[in-house]
């Protein structure tokens, strides 16, 4: 491939708010797997409602500096792609978190207009409860 899909720029911005913000339309929509609690799983609807769900997420969640991607493979185009990732950071608690996900992104006039996050939920909540469940292989 030879430039990065939207997919995998949005990723590689994680934990960067700003350079995260400058990507979206103003009516963009982040939503992640239902079964996590609607604070988190939205869907967060608008740009003021996408940038402070980043920020709670790469400021309070986690401890800032700490995010770390290895993307494993993207697929698509400019206007919808997606990427399969290993996502790595420190919990605001000192818990280590090592999650796989996949995020789907679509664009509009070069932003990005939609994203959906999917994620094992489970090993989520168990590694920020400190509980070594659902790492991906080293």
């Amino acid at each position: 491939m030879s430039s990065a899909t939207p997919a995998r720029r949005v990723v590689e911005a994680f934990g960067d708010c700003d350079a995260l913000a400058a990507m979206y339309t103003d009516d963009v929509t982040w939503r992640l797997n239902h079964s996590l609690p609607p604070n988190i799983a939205g869907p967060h609807l608008g740009k003021e409602a996408v940038t402070g769900f980043n920020n709670a997420v790469f400021n309070k969640i986690y401890q800032p500096g700490s995010v770390r991607v290895v993307v494993h493979e993207e697929l698509g185009d400019e206007a919808s792609s997606v990427v399969r990732f290993d996502f790595h950071a420190t919990s605001r608690r000192g818990h280590a978190y090592d999650v796989e996900y996949v995020l789907f992104v679509k664009t509009r006039d070069g932003l990005v207009s939609e994203v959906i996050e999917l994620l094992d939920t489970q090993a989520s909540t168990e590694q920020h409860q400190g509980n070594d469940v659902g790492r991906p292989p080293a």
